[in-house]
């Protein structure tokens, strides 16, 4: 459950835990970071993560982190197409350390049914909500409905969970769209504890899909510094909105440059990617090798524990 950016567990050495149990997408954004969705060119195979299991490994990784976790039920698609989501969100929240219980979502697929049926163990739910215009909408995610998701969002709000709207800024498209968000947001009662609004900025990605230009920093933060003052609300956020401190990090038994041999365990999640298992960790290997076959591979990359290996 360690060592793969696409499932498990990710530490990027603080008190909060990015929880991985699903890939896959029901939306195709135009400016998916990871090329997710029916119309993916790059995406091989999709993992789904037994929750016990998962709940067993991320019991040993809070315990090593201590009091005042935060779980953020993120990935790369939409989190609540996890059969097992109730169970595990019971599980984990009665967690001996667990403090917060956030989830990443786009809203498609939730009711008012599954809105009362985690509330009790969810503490916030980041909501993906990036245009209220119908046609805006369908061109940034493809089939969409803004009706919907703002119904959830109204149910979000009024529930026990917090509710934070997340767009994602995408210019040429959404432009017009950030100031009605941020009125919707606050008009509903979004961030009863949190901020209400975390605006993204897109970011073309190596692996994601292109929408054009990106905004500079500078311009971005500009921005939304005249939107705060506008509307009296904070957007330029920071890890101390949201609890975070840094915490110890779990050692990671590779080095880049170091040369490893493992077995191919399963597809990858890219095209001309395996999934090696070496100490412990799961690896991303580039190779050609088959499932069962041993590789010889370089580290080249050992980021936030997430390891990458190339075949040598």
């Amino acid at each position: 459950m360690l060592g793969h950016s696409a499932f498990g567990i990710i530490d990027r050495g603080a008190n909060l835990l990015q929880v991985r149990n699903i890939t896959g997408c029901n939306l195709n954004c135009i400016f998916c970071s990871v090329d997710e969705g029916k119309g993916s060119k790059t995406r091989n195979a999709d993992f789904i993560v037994d929750p016990d299991y998962m709940l067993e490994e991320l019991g040993k990784v809070v315990e090593f982190k201590g009091k005042g976790v935060e779980l953020h039920l993120d990935g790369q698609g939409e989190p609540f197409l996890y059969p097992y989501m109730e169970y595990f969100l019971e599980k984990a929240s009665r967690m001996k350390g667990v403090e917060v219980v956030s989830i990443q979502s786009n809203g498609t697929l939730l009711t008012e049914e599954k809105i009362s049926a985690i509330e009790d163990y969810v503490t916030r739910i980041n909501l993906s909500l990036s245009s209220l215009d119908e046609k805006t909408a369908k061109t940034l995610h493809g089939a969409y409905s803004v009706k919907k998701v703002k119904e959830v969002a109204e149910m979000i709000a009024s529930s026990k969970m917090d509710l934070l709207i997340a767009p994602v800024w995408v210019p040429g498209y959404n432009d017009r769209e950030i100031p009605k968000i941020i009125e919707f947001a606050l008009e509903i009662g979004a961030g009863k504890k949190y901020p209400p609004l975390g605006i993204q900025k897109y970011i073309p990605y190596r692996y994601g899909r292109k929408a054009g230009k990106s905004m500079p920093f500078k311009e971005f933060y500009r921005r939304l510094e005249e939107y705060e003052k506008e509307y009296g609300v904070k957007l330029v956020l920071g890890p101390e909105d949201f609890g975070m401190e840094k915490r110890p990090k779990l050692s990671c038994p590779f080095r880049r440059g170091e040369r490893v041999r493992a077995r191919v365990v399963c597809e990858g999640r890219l095209k001309g990617e395996k999934v090696c298992v070496a100490r412990g960790r799961s690896i991303a290997v580039n190779t050609d090798k088959r499932v069962g076959e041993f590789v010889e591979f370089e580290v080249v990359s050992t980021k936030d524990g997430i390891i990458i290996g190339v075949e040598r």
